[in-house]
């Protein structure tokens, strides 16, 4: 996006008034804690995780009721498709994935189909600006074969993702069900300041499901709270399990991940601090962890994922390796339990094709292959299994060792919503020890698209003010922006360059 576009449409993207771009009040000090006191910092994230989730009371009934629709759809041979962005999208695949794989073999295993802006290509890679096209969204539709019959589950964190609007639009164009669109934000809140939102929420023809959590646990990051509480709604309809609510309660009461994870924490954070990276190996959550990790690049402006042909510089922090992958192809299988779906559109020259997804290579060679191609830099490995069959998972590293038990294991929605909750946990404290967040603002977001910029623009207000800074206008705090985006490496951050060259000329002028 250019500067110009962004001062026409800035309004478009003016979202600093929706509850999950805010501050939340219980961890304005977060990053202190992860240095200071790593099991404490756990805790608080477990319950602001423990808070949200239990708001999901309040919607069993609307739950139910899509649920029953799910379920009417797919006797009837149709199809359920689920549509998202980023976090959501993610959240759409992982869901799909889980769904084929309790269904393998059975007539229902390819009845519900996932899409996110960008395709599967953007599971591992984030793909800037395509979020910004509703057109995309109706086209990806599209493509995937929805047809009169089928049923749209649209999921967008916020509420206004135009992308995943674009999808409810194509969903109404030629089928008679009426898709479901479910957000976190307050419907009030969204009708009367998101026209985008207000025209898909207020439409007779559209299920609107709010499921309002209020602010995440790092700023404006819905990979966390949000991503959680739709992913687990979402699950509970297709799988007509409702009892999940309360046993995931009563779990996350109930466990230590503390305990269980701060070793962890310590021995991750000391390989980035030595310069090196770690390699994820799991075969029982591939999925998962994958999701984690990819979006640890937007959220934290790390290096995303590099291909097997990659000969770069900056390589990413993480990597994921499936041992029993015998190939690039298998790899993704396993994540997807089906065959990756690039989209072969023309503008984007095969980038976000078939052959492109393949050049991420998760199978069992790549491990040794890519602690070949990111010499001088040194590999490290951290195992995360569930035990077949047992309601136990373990965590270990060379040194480390490390089993936690739960029932949620047993169950395909419960596990991995219970792995998502410890690695988002495992991440966020991670990060904080690297200095990639100030407090609970996102000081190392990557403004790749209008909502990001947005954010970026809201962060450095809030700085700005915090650090008693002269503040040099809003178009002037745009161009700044702009320009330093140009301009820095992919291991800067805008925000604090931004920081620091108004510090610097307004000491100029003493």
């Amino acid at each position: 996006m250019q500067l110009e576009d962004f001062l026409q449409k800035s309004s478009y993207f003016s979202l600093g008034h929706l509850p999950t771009e805010g501050f939340h009040p219980a961890t304005t000090h977060l990053s202190v804690l992860t240095h200071s006191n790593p099991e404490e910092a756990i805790r608080l994230i477990g319950r602001v995780d423990l808070d949200a989730v239990r708001t999901l009371r309040d919607s069993m009934n609307s739950i139910q009721k899509l649920s029953a629709e799910i379920h009417a759809t797919l006797e009837s041979g149709n199809r359920v498709f689920l549509s998202g962005c980023g976090a959501t999208g993610r959240l759409a695949l992982t869901l799909e994935s889980t769904f084929r794989a309790i269904h393998r073999g059975q007539p229902w295993e390819n009845r519900v189909q996932g899409l996110m802006a960008g395709g599967d290509f953007a599971l591992v890679k984030s793909v800037e600006n395509f979020e910004d096209f509703p057109s995309y969204g109706e086209r990806h539709l599209s493509d995937l074969g929805f047809r009169e019959g089928d049923l749209l589950i649209a999921v967008t964190e916020g509420g206004e993702t135009p992308y995943v609007i674009g999808t409810v639009h194509g969903a109404l164009s030629c089928s008679s069900v009426r898709p479901w669109f479910i957000f976190c934000n307050p419907t009030e809140l969204l009708t009367s300041t998101v026209e985008r939102s207000r025209e898909v929420i207020e439409n007779p023809r559209v299920n609107a499901l709010c499921l309002s959590v209020g602010p995440m646990a790092l700023s404006g990051s819905t990979r966390l709270q949000a991503a959680t509480v739709q992913m687990l709604a979402v699950g509970m309809a297709l799988t007509r399990n409702f009892s999940l609510l309360d046993l995931l309660i009563e779990e996350l009461s109930r466990l230590d991940l503390a305990a269980f994870l701060t070793p962890f924490v310590e021995w991750e954070s000391e390989v980035y601090r030595s310069g090196g990276t770690v390699l994820y190996r799991t075969s029982t959550y591939p999925i998962a962890v994958l999701t984690d990790t990819t979006e640890r690049s937007p959220t934290f402006s790390l290096a995303p994922f590099e291909k097997s042909t990659w000969s770069g510089e900056s390589c990413s922090w993480c990597y994921l390796s499936i041992p029993e992958a015998e190939s690039a192809l298998e790899s993704w299988e396993r994540i997807l339990n089906r065959k990756p779906i690039g989209l072969e559109w023309d503008e984007f020259g095969g980038k976000l094709g078939f052959q492109s997804i393949l050049e991420f290579d998760f199978g069992k060679d790549a491990a040794l292959a890519r602690s070949q191609r990111i010499r001088p830099k040194h590999q490290e490995n951290i195992r995360i299994e569930g035990r077949r069959g047992t309601a136990h998972l373990d965590l270990s590293t060379g040194t480390l060792e490390s089993s936690l038990e739960s029932p949620l294991l047993l169950d395909p929605i419960g596990s991995q919503i219970l792995i998502k909750i410890i690695l988002n946990t495992l991440s966020l404290v991670v990060m904080g020890r690297m200095d990639r967040y100030e407090g609970n603002v996102m000081t190392w977001v990557r403004s790749s698209n209008g909502k990001l910029i947005d954010r970026t623009l809201r962060y450095l207000d809030h700085l700005i003010a915090r650090r008693g800074l002269p503040h040099p206008g809003r178009e002037s705090l745009v161009g700044m922006v702009f320009e330093t985006q140009a301009r820095i490496g992919s291991d800067e951050a805008v925000i604090l360059r931004v920081l620091e060259r108004i510090k610097t000329e307004a000491q100029s002028r003493l």
